[in-house]
């Protein structure tokens, strides 16, 4: 009965609480960012649970080497590792494919690394967990500004064009491009609802930087099926 009467012994429900709480509070920062300032479907709630799970996962680790030390051989790394290894089929799901455009790569690598912030609430390294949190929040709510005003001292620019979804204007679109000596850097299809029309956007590279947009456009509504583009 040692390790039932250890559940219930006042030093472990207060650590086991702490981690636990801290856990949910680090999880929640991280998610809140994902949900509100990027409006991503894995948000808040999603953080928290798996951070919250992960902790717990380290938890029972914990309490599975104190409570049969001595009866079992129990190596407490390994459930955790299989958390890591594990926690990709979450992440993969908040990978959306448009096109040929993948997005929601940093969602999952944030769900990825909020399980690894649990793990590390759950065995007690609070200052890890904290700072980590911390670097990923920076890096979540900063660096994309940064990227995007790197962007703009490049060559990259991008043009929208709606069409109708049975003409097949990618093949002469795709010649017009080359016909300008573009190279394509991504590409979207999207098909609108409720209609037969179509939107591609895409994004190219040129070294021509003095390139007339506006001449390219022309060329594009002269393809048949072309219904508008945007510079």
């Amino acid at each position: 009965m040692d390790w039932f009467l250890f559940q219930f012994d006042s030093d472990f429900l207060l650590a086991v609480l702490v981690r636990i709480l801290l856990s949910c509070v680090l999880g929640g920062i991280i998610g809140f960012e994902r949900e509100q300032s990027r409006n991503k479907p894995a948000g808040f709630r999603t953080h928290i649970l798996v951070c919250l799970g992960s902790c717990l996962v380290m938890l029972i680790a914990e309490f599975s080497l104190i409570a049969y030390s001595g009866r079992v051989n129990i190596d407490p790394t390994r459930i955790g590792a299989q958390v890591v290894s594990g926690i990709g089929f979450l992440g993969a799901g908040a990978i959306i494919r448009h096109g040929v455009s993948v997005k929601g790569i940093t969602t999952a690598a944030s769900i990825w690394v909020v399980a690894c912030v649990g793990l590390a609430c759950g065995i007690g390294f609070y200052t890890g967990a904290i700072l980590v949190t911390l670097l990923i929040w920076t890096i979540l709510m900063y660096l994309k500004s940064l990227e995007i005003k790197l962007a703009k001292h490049n060559t990259y620019k991008t043009i929208e064009v709606e069409g109708e979804r049975d003409k097949q204007i990618i093949y002469p679109l795709s010649n017009i491009l080359k016909e300008f000596d573009i190279s394509i850097k991504s590409l979207e299809i999207f098909d609108i609802p409720k209609s037969d029309k179509q939107r591609i956007l895409f994004q190219f590279e040129t070294e021509n930087k003095d390139l007339d947009l506006t001449i390219i456009s022309a060329k594009i509504n002269e393809i048949d099926g072309i219904l508008k583009v945007t510079l």
